[in-house]
């Protein structure tokens, strides 16, 4: 074993309690749990409990994990996988114009750090930037207000057939690109201005979304 985690309280997601345990790691993967453990470095763990890396189902990771790829503010508290584009409001799909609104629509959110390197637009390149390497795992949602931002624009109004074309279209290229859902913000503008036609014929337009996840909705009260 590369590293020997000697002692621990190993919880394994399972259901089962918990159990008094070494845990070895080989080559950056558990190797195996078990007592009298051996390796190249041993770290003291008792009192201390060892389990599976958090999942955060809504963050609003999505600028942070960029610009800080340590992610410190989540890993310290045993994140490892967050699920970001959530409220229908993120940086991607995006033109120029869409991704000056949501930078300043998210500033509070997610700052607007000076000199951070904007050089996606679409999902596809998105993803691409995390996988340059990040501290976490990342699911992306495709967020339906930024989606209806770039095709509708800000009107309070229904879109026209062209439109929700277009959004479908978008939708289905950005999820073949690596998307995990959609995600829906309906009490922020522009994603509340969709009806329950408008949401239903975006939502349900690809097999692939109903596949990978269903959509994740922020309902209006």
């Amino acid at each position: 074993m590369d590293i020997v985690f000697r002692g621990a309280t190993v919880v394994d997601g399972t259901g089962a309690p918990g159990q008094i345990a070494d845990v070895g790691v080989a080559e950056g993967r558990i190797a195996e749990i078990g007592t009298g453990l051996t390796g190249g470095r041993v770290i003291d763990v008792d009192g201390l409990v060892l389990c599976p890396g958090f999942i955060d189902m809504h963050s609003h990771s999505d600028l942070r994990v960029l610009a800080e790829p340590d992610h410190l503010a989540k890993v310290s508290q045993g994140v490892t996988t967050e699920v970001i584009g959530q409220d229908g409001l993120s940086y991607a799909p995006v033109n120029d114009e869409v991704l000056a609104a949501m930078r300043a629509q998210l500033a509070g959110w997610n700052d607007d750090p000076p000199g951070f390197d904007w050089n996606w637009r679409s999902v596809g390149e998105y993803l691409d930037r995390l996988d340059r390497g990040i501290a976490v795992n990342a699911a992306y949602l495709v967020p339906q207000g930024t989606l209806r931002m770039l095709h509708v624009g800000w009107d309070d109004r229904p879109p026209t057939e062209s439109e929700m074309d277009a959004m479908k279209s978008t939708l289905d290229d950005s999820l073949t690109e690596g998307a995990f859902g959609l995600s829906s913000g309906l009490t922020y503008t522009p994603g509340m201005y969709a009806d329950r036609a408008n949401w239903s014929s975006c939502a349900g337009s690809s097999a692939r979304a109903a596949l990978l996840q269903p959509p994740s909705p922020q309902l209006r009260g």
